[in-house]
């Protein structure tokens, strides 16, 4: 037994340190690449209308909104939905009105009744609203963006005719609690440089829930946002179903900022639960990552080895690792040096993921917006009447 989890261990290692190169080095390519210039708009811009889906009043609700109202483009419409009028998040476009006169924005109220993904709910009803866009942008009531970003993302769209959708890697910015501080290392130093990694060796066949534009025909192709009706994982299946139907998806040089705003530490325990039962529902394969769990693996090597001196050398070789790979993105491709404080927290942040990877595996179920469901394998949710 003893030998099992020597051999298991050491493997893990040596995985987890051959990732921290390949990502650190994947995670500088993006860097360099996102200061490329973009292809250009044609002289007619087409139409786009971004699509909000709010619920709750937050933090940075106002100023997320306000980063996509002073947006740089030419052809746009906005769309706030929310399931009613007693949601508070209501308040916040109304009130941008004024501000923005010349902004076409319409609120949303209410949903598409018998779906599952409330969120998919609104956005049907959003898309029904926006009919004559030719473009249309996705993005979570959480994340702001570049004052360029939506020329950007928009002229690499259509500037290839085989792509279907544009979708942005992100980065996270904590409010300064605990639970926010490591929820922005899970996303900076953990789920960036997968992605980015993951891009860099296969076509991509999701797109990411932070943004996502997709051209009008791409979006009828699969027959609309009513296609995900009952999934919980609507911006993998999204991507799964385009790619499905002949188009390609392209990752963007643009880069999104997301406001991590976990109050406690429950609340970033909850959250990644929930993720890593999406991830492990919609591509098993992703329970694999338990390989690149350096911290936990150099311990399990020092017990196993019964404190050996090799043991102890890969324990210091995989915290320098992951901490060196962790600075070189958090100070070049996430560009938030104010972050590097914080590089302490990441191994221990490594350890509770590990705990969220073993607690995935013992239940379908998960937490989403105050309301609990089962998860099926084939991506579906239900909720869970109490």
């Amino acid at each position: 037994m003893i030998s099992i989890l020597l051999i298991l261990s050491a493997l893990g290692v040596a995985v987890s340190i051959g990732y921290y190169i390949v990502a650190t080095l994947a995670a500088i390519k993006f860097a360099s690449r996102s200061s490329a210039s973009d292809p250009a708009l044609p002289k007619i811009a087409p139409k786009v209308a971004i699509l909000k889906p709010l619920h709750g009043i937050h933090q940075s609700l106002a100023a997320n909104l306000i980063s996509y109202l002073e947006l740089a483009y030419p052809r746009l419409d906005y769309y706030f939905g929310v399931t009613d009028y007693e949601d508070r998040a209501a308040e916040v476009p109304v009130a941008l009105r004024q501000r923005y006169q010349f902004a076409n924005i319409t609120l949303v109220v209410g949903e598409e009744p018998n779906c599952g993904n409330r969120k998919v709910a609104k956005l049907i009803k959003m898309a029904d609203r926006a009919e004559k866009a030719d473009v249309i942008v996705i993005s979570d009531a959480d994340v702001s963006v570049d004052r360029d970003h939506l020329r950007r993302i928009v002229a690499e769209l259509i500037s290839d005719d085989k792509a279907g959708i544009v979708t942005c890697a992100y980065r996270a910015r904590p409010i300064g609690t605990f639970g926010s501080r490591c929820e922005s290392l899970y996303i900076n130093t953990d789920f960036l440089p997968q992605v980015l990694l993951a891009e860099s060796i296969e076509p991509l066949h999701y797109a990411l829930g932070a943004t996502i534009a997709i051209k009008r025909s791409a979006l009828d192709a699969i027959g609309g946002f009513r296609a995900l009706k009952d999934l919980l994982a609507d911006d993998f299946h999204l991507g799964k179903l385009v790619v499905e139907h002949g188009y390609q998806i392209k990752l963007s040089n643009s880069l999104v900022t997301l406001a991590a705003e976990e109050k406690t530490f429950g609340d970033f325990w909850h959250h990644q639960l929930r993720w890593a039962r999406t991830y492990r529902t919609a591509r098993p394969l992703s329970i694999a990552t338990i390989l690149m769990h350096g911290p936990f693996w150099a311990i399990t090597l020092l017990a196993a080895s019964r404190g050996s001196f090799a043991a102890f050398a890969a324990f210091v070789l995989v915290i320098a690792g992951r901490l060196a790979m962790s600075a070189a993105i958090i100070g070049r491709v996430v560009k938030m040096p104010e972050l590097l404080a914080d590089l302490w927290i990441v191994p221990i942040k490594d350890l509770v993921m590990t705990g969220v990877w073993f607690a995935s595996l013992f239940s379908n179920k998960v937490r989403w917006a105050g309301r609990q469901f089962h998860v099926t394998r084939s991506g579906v949710m239900r909720e869970l009447k109490s």
